[in-house]
């Protein structure tokens, strides 16, 4: 066999060699022209700018281990600039008149759940072709668009809201499995909710248990509510000063407390299912647009949804072995009547053009919860 005909061969297995990641769908091969260029621009950047809601994604310990692995991921360097936050509302308000004042935004990336749909609205947020960076394809079985709508963030994480209980004080029968439950006498002044009523106004859409129904209930709650507490700081539920929490923002906090010992318990009611989708989107007036970017796509890898379970506790059901996408399913089936509710930037949308205004029943819940409200 000539010399020629033997580096002809070897040429062809070491091209061979070389097509295998590009077969196998490894990160080099997935990367698309347009995310190589915002990993050059990053790099240059140097610095991912976050203000936060507490608690998410494991706070900045949690930020800090998903920038490590990104840095490992795409060879960049990227520093975090780390600042603890108030509630997404809080944090939506801030950025949009940020935005409005043509100032620079005190975040790279906004975390946020319906909000985005008033990103959308007023501006705040970058439109972007998120199926051109993120490398992992979206399969095909997926119950929702990731990206959402006008391509203003992207879900990076699904929960479930619910009841959340101090299991040294609720036991047993006491355990809910209904809303009602929450009405027993026992329970005068030991339940808490939360300043926003996550969960009651949500419910009150008329493909869910309707304004009438919500009205009524939190009417009748009224006598049970102690105080008002954020969906992530459960403290007071852990102490035993309280013993429910009706609604938290979903089962994430609960298993962060759990993760550090803490005596507390988690229950879907029967009457609804909310699943909560969070979101990340990236400022139109940020100072590091590109990094946002890829922390964020980031976060749509295998190794980027394992580590948001390992700190924050949750993942996006519709990837394969999503531990969200249990719990979901566990629940509907233990109450196939109940109705649920996704909730998506997407839903948030439509309900905007069908002029149901969720605002308002939030506005009327929170009169009646705080006193100022109809009385029966």
């Amino acid at each position: 066999m000539s010399n020629r005909i033997i580096s002809a061969m070897k040429l062809a297995i070491g091209a061979g060699a070389l097509a295998l990641p590009l077969l196998a769908g490894g990160p080099a091969a997935a990367r698309s022209p347009e995310l190589e260029k915002v990993i050059a621009a990053a790099k240059k950047e140097g610095v991912l700018k976050v203000l936060w809601t507490e608690g998410h994604f494991g706070g900045d310990v949690g930020i800090q281990a998903m920038i490590d692995a990104m840095n490992k991921r795409y060879g960049t360097n990227i520093k975090l600039q780390f600042t603890q936050g108030g509630s997404f509302p809080a944090i939506l308000g801030r950025l949009t008149q940020e935005h409005n004042a043509k100032q620079k935004s005190s975040t790279d990336v906004f975390l946020g759940t319906n909000h985005m749909e008033s990103g959308l609205k007023t501006g705040m947020l970058q439109k972007i072709d998120w199926n051109a960076l993120i490398e992992r394809p979206q399969p095909k079985d997926a119950a929702f668009d990731r990206v959402n709508p006008g391509g203003v963030g992207v879900a990076v994480a699904s929960r479930v809201a619910g009841i959340v209980y101090n299991k040294n004080l609720v036991k047993g029968d006491d355990i809910p499995k209904s809303m009602e439950d929450l009405l027993k006498p026992k329970w005068k002044g030991q339940i808490l909710t939360t300043p926003y009523v996550t969960g009651f106004y949500q419910f009150a859409a008329p493909d869910m248990l309707g304004e009438k129904w919500i009205l009524d209930y939190v009417t009748r709650l009224k006598p049970q509510i102690g105080g008002f507490i954020s969906c992530n700081s459960l403290d007071k539920l852990a102490s035993g000063e309280f013993a429910m929490l009706i609604f938290d923002c979903g089962r994430d906090a609960t298993v962060r407390y759990q993760r550090r010992g803490a005596p507390l318990g988690h229950a879907v009611p029967k009457e609804a299912i909310y699943q909560v989708i969070i979101n990340l989107g990236v400022p139109a007036n940020a100072e590091h647009p590109n990094v946002g970017k890829l922390f964020t796509v980031f976060t749509q890898t295998e190794e980027g949804q394992k580590l948001l379970w390992e700190h924050g506790a949750y993942d996006l059901e519709i990837y394969p072995g999503s531990h969200s996408k249990k719990l979901i399913q566990d629940t509907r089936t233990k109450y196939p009547e109940a109705k649920l509710l996704v909730g998506t930037v997407q839903r948030a949308v439509e309900e905007a053009q069908k002029g149901i205004k969720i605002g308002v029943y939030q506005g009327k819940i929170k009169k009646i919860l705080r006193g100022r409200g109809r009385r029966r």
